[in-house]
């Protein structure tokens, strides 16, 4: 059975669609003349289902955002019962069709699709837990690497200091022997690197 005088109220927009229409066309607001032919907004929106799957018009463009509603008005021939209830689906088309095989077949696969997925996501995890192992190991390394540097450069700093204070000493028994006069400067050769680079360092904070 139709829904309640739907064909009526369908008709009557159909009308008021036609009477607001310039040459066969209709732009407005579909919401007033659906108003003033008595549909609320749910009604006019089966109307307009209905009107369309009949052929008695054509809805061009919808009103939304703030656009006008585009009807072509195709025909006005009244809507009657009988339009209305074969527009409706049949009662066969609402009944599944799916046999068991069907369904049967629908599960396995959509289990192998869901396997193949968690699969993929187990490698993924796999290889970032393999990504993350070697940042940490590299991390470490790179720590150690650290901490020894440190510990170089603190060592080199001892004997800096060391030789630095070496050195004043020396000139002082230097000046007390020559009577206050400095002796002539002498070249230094040395064979230790390190040695080497803290001697550049006295030499440059002398001059």
């Amino acid at each position: 059975m139709a829904r309640t005088n739907l064909h009526e109220l369908s008709s009557r927009l159909l009308l008021g669609l036609s009477a607001a229409s310039h040459g066969g066309t209709f732009e407005g607001r579909l919401r007033d003349v659906a108003a003033e032919a008595g549909l609320n907004s749910v009604r006019t929106a089966e109307a307009v289902k209905l009107l369309e799957e009949l052929g008695r018009i054509n809805v061009v463009q919808r009103g939304r955002r703030g656009r006008d509603t585009v009807i072509a008005v195709v025909s006005t021939d009244s809507v009657t019962l009988e339009d209305a209830e074969a527009s409706l689906p049949g009662r066969q088309s609402k009944r599944g069709s799916f046999t068991y095989d069907e369904i049967g077949r629908a599960m396995v696969d959509r289990l192998l699709e869901l396997a193949r997925d968690d699969g993929l996501r187990t490698a993924q995890a796999e290889a970032f837990d393999a990504e993350a192992k070697m940042l940490r190991a590299r991390i470490a390394e790179l720590e150690d690497e650290l901490s020894a540097t440190t510990a170089r450069e603190e060592e080199l700093r001892i004997r800096l200091r060391a030789a630095e204070e070496a050195l004043i000493r020396s000139e002082e028994n230097v000046r007390r022997a020559t009577g206050g006069t400095s002796p002539p400067t002498r070249s230094i050769t040395v064979s230790d690197d390190d040695s080497k680079a803290v001697l550049d360092i006295l030499r440059s904070r002398r001059r």
